[in-house]
């Protein structure tokens, strides 16, 4: 790769970077972790494009392109989640922000808020759980895929686990402010078994690598 590759690479990514930096509360962790999550499909298709073609990987070229099909919509619902989550908080913010002068503009207000708070809480979770699906798929290509790829599927192993707890780590911020009780409960249960997963299949992928 030549320097000039190099600051063509490096430019590229400044815009989100420069979003992310300024001084707004969007885009946010909720967004990073959807970003994290769909940089780990692309180190996953890119293994599966290396490894197709392969004649020594002809006999799991079938399922290798099923799993870059499968990345590849993962990766566009996860784009599509690092603006969701965005909007998800703008909403919150919105819903703060009415009037409550009147006990029916009170009333008011605390219904929008809590399905602002709801939203704002379903949106991560959905980024948490198309990660864990992409870290999975990542685990089997650690297994069947070009073995001079593998350090790309465990970047992207790490990159999926973090998109999952930081997702996770955004529903459980608005968890406390939920009024139904037994709803935010069967949400935490929900995170906790998802970051536990994820956890579970990076230390394989981590194990393999080191191995």
């Amino acid at each position: 790769m030549t320097d000039a590759d190099q600051v063509n690479l490096s430019d590229s990514v400044g815009s989100f970077a420069e979003l992310v930096a300024a001084g707004t509360p969007t885009p946010g962790g909720g967004s990073v972790a959807a970003y994290c999550g769909a940089l780990a499909s692309s180190l996953g298709q890119m293994m599966c494009n290396i490894t197709l073609g392969k004649p020594k990987y002809a006999d799991v070229e079938s399922r290798v392109t099923e799993i870059k099909e499968r990345l590849k919509e993962l990766g566009e619902r996860l784009r599509e989640l690092i603006d969701k989550d965005a909007a998800s908080f703008d909403a919150v913010l919105r819903a703060y922000r009415l009037p409550k002068e009147t006990e029916e503009e009170k009333s008011e207000r605390a219904s929008q808020i809590q399905l602002a708070l709801r939203g704002a809480a379903d949106v991560p979770l959905e980024t948490a759980r198309r990660s864990l699906e992409v870290l999975t798929l990542l685990r089997e290509l650690a297994d069947i895929g070009i073995a001079s790829a593998l350090s790309d599927a465990a970047v992207g192993a790490q990159l999926a686990q973090t998109a999952v707890k930081g997702a996770c780590y955004n529903v459980g911020a608005n968890l406390n402010s939920l009024a139904d009780r037994e709803a935010a409960e069967k949400l935490r249960k929900q995170v906790n078994r998802l970051v536990d997963g994820a956890k579970t299949i990076a230390d394989e992928v981590d194990s393999k690598m080191e191995s």
